[in-house]
């Protein structure tokens, strides 16, 4: 028996690093084995769901596999309701499949549970990006921004989505609309092409 309580999961941590290896059959029947022997193992149903998505090199919403991946999800939740990965998880699914009102409710439901999680808020930011919702897509990315810093990284889209919605002039110089108008935390923008690449 542990000093400190639980017993390392072997087998799934085993499991889990066939998936993080690209050997994604391997870790799918070890993920299934592991569900048989434990059926409310939420990582497990929750890592099966993920591999199951990664086997697809198209996948679509009537796919065999997307529509045990979405059960798998399904079946996490309801084991777990105060989990918000199965969510989050479920949400990202949905957003690969171009399901964008599904997966933001998703997102949604992660954050009623864990309201600082920042992946599932730029998730939602992005989504708006591609939907064309421009203040929507800022407003949630100044938002992920608070929530962790280091996201900035990958908001680049951010300038592009900006200057569409009339916040960045041609320089990428913040337009003042009003002066206390703090809604993105921005320096000088750098020099973009059009399609919001810095250029050097």
């Amino acid at each position: 028996m542990p000093i400190f309580g639980r017993s390392k999961d072997t087998e799934y941590e085993q499991a889990a690093r066939l998936l993080a290896n690209n050997d994604t059959h391997a870790a799918i029947d070890r993920f299934r084995e592991i569900i048989s022997k434990k059926p409310d193992h939420i990582n497990a149903r929750v890592s099966l769901a993920v591999a199951l998505m990664h086997t697809q090199d198209e996948p679509n919403i009537d796919s065999p596999l997307t529509i045990e991946a979405l059960e798998q999800l399904d079946t996490a939740a309801s084991l777990a309701p105060d989990d918000p990965v199965p969510y989050f998880n479920k949400g990202v699914l949905l957003r690969d499949l171009k399901q964008f009102d599904k997966a933001i409710r998703c997102f949604e439901l992660a954050l009623d549970i864990e309201e600082r999680l920042a992946p599932a808020i730029l998730h939602m930011a992005e989504i708006n990006y591609e939907l064309g919702n421009w203040d929507k897509a800022i407003e949630l990315a100044r938002l992920a921004l608070i929530r962790d810093p280091g996201m900035e990284g990958s908001m680049g889209w951010v300038r592009v989505a900006m200057r569409k919605a009339g916040l960045l002039d041609d320089d990428g110089n913040v337009i003042d609309k009003q002066s206390d108008d703090k809604r993105w935390p921005m320096r000088k923008a750098e020099s973009l092409d059009d399609d919001g690449n810095v250029i050097d």
